[in-house]
């Protein structure tokens, strides 16, 4: 026995559920594709002859459209080219990342001569830890004949520091002081208090 009311809500469950069904097949179904005139996928549109006498259409004028330059991402810079020797193996280059195996950075010949002047430094050193006055004066006529220019200020401290080795006493004593007043900052201060004023 059916309830009192129970067929109008039969019927609004029935039009709900017919109303969901048209809802899924409209939404589900496949587009069809018009084409550019609005004539459905599949049919040729309908060519339309323009009146006799008329001018010929003209093509539409419209600005084509322009891409925004934006920053980002940036452009891709040029690739950096690589020497390779015949072995295949690339140099390293002077700065920056080294992947994968690559010959060393090769040495320039101003490279050569930091490294010939740093040797000359080094046995002068020598030769003044041993207190070789004339070992340190053959070594300082070499130092001057191939850098003249004394970048690093020291071949007049190393020629002080042999003559108070070879002449000690006031005089070289007084040419130390004289030196140590115009180079108060040379790494060779030390070594000439130690050798010519008795002061470590």
């Amino acid at each position: 026995m059916e309830s009192p009311g129970g067929k109008p809500l039969k019927a609004v469950f029935v039009g709900a559920l017919v109303l969901c069904l048209a809802a899924v097949w409209f939404f589900a179904r496949p587009a069809s594709v018009p084409g550019e005139d609005g004539a459905p996928a599949g049919e040729a549109p309908i060519a339309i002859a323009p009146p006799q006498g008329s001018p010929p259409p003209q093509p539409s004028r419209s600005a084509p459209p322009t891409t925004p330059s934006l920053p980002w991402p940036p452009a891709p810079q040029a690739p950096r080219e690589e020497a390779i020797t015949s072995d295949g193996i690339p140099i390293a280059p002077p700065r920056g990342e080294v992947t994968g195996p690559v010959h060393p950075h090769p040495i320039t010949p101003q490279h050569q001569r930091i490294y010939a002047e740093n040797r000359l430094v080094g046995a002068l050193d020598g030769a003044m830890e041993v207190k070789d006055a004339t070992g340190m004066r053959r070594l300082l006529d070499q130092y001057r004949r191939e850098y003249p220019e004394d970048d690093n200020d020291l071949q007049d401290g190393y020629a002080v520091i042999a003559d108070c080795l070879d002449h000690p006493g006031s005089a070289s004593r007084g040419a130390a002081e004289h030196w140590l007043d115009a180079h108060n900052g040379s790494t060779l201060k030390r070594f000439v208090n130690r050798h010519c004023l008795d002061l470590e």
